[in-house]
């Protein structure tokens, strides 16, 4: 459980770091859909390097679906939480479509997978 809180932490605080930059420096030059996967490119990217880190072996299946699930849960909680402070701080802010939001749905089923496919020796 531990590993799960840790590693959806890393995955927040990462993703908290790249959607500012989203938002404020590549979606206004290059467009919100080329942004979005530009972002989910280098968030695949470091929950890779995250999962390393925090994946501790040996774990059983079971473990690693505890850890994914609790990272998910992390992750999902932080993001509504987030997002309810900055629609209060930003009511006028346009909603993202399905096409730019599909790339961070990708990463959830990327948060979940990593724990069986990242596998420290």
């Amino acid at each position: 459980m531990r590993q799960g809180l840790i590693f959806g932490g890393l995955a927040f605080c990462a993703g908290a770091v790249l959607g500012p930059v989203r938002e404020l420096l590549l979606a206004p030059r290059l467009g919100g859909i080329p942004a979005a996967w530009l972002e989910a490119a280098a968030m695949a990217v470091l929950l890779w390097l995250a999962a390393g880190l925090v994946l501790r072996p040996p774990l059983t299946n079971g473990e690693r679906a505890v850890v994914a699930g609790v990272a998910l849960a992390v992750v999902l909680l932080a993001e509504a939480a987030l997002g309810l402070i900055l629609q209060a701080a930003a009511p006028s802010r346009a909603p993202r479509g399905f096409a730019e939001q599909l790339p961070g749905l990708l990463l959830l089923a990327w948060l979940l997978a990593l724990p069986f496919l990242r596998r420290r020796r």
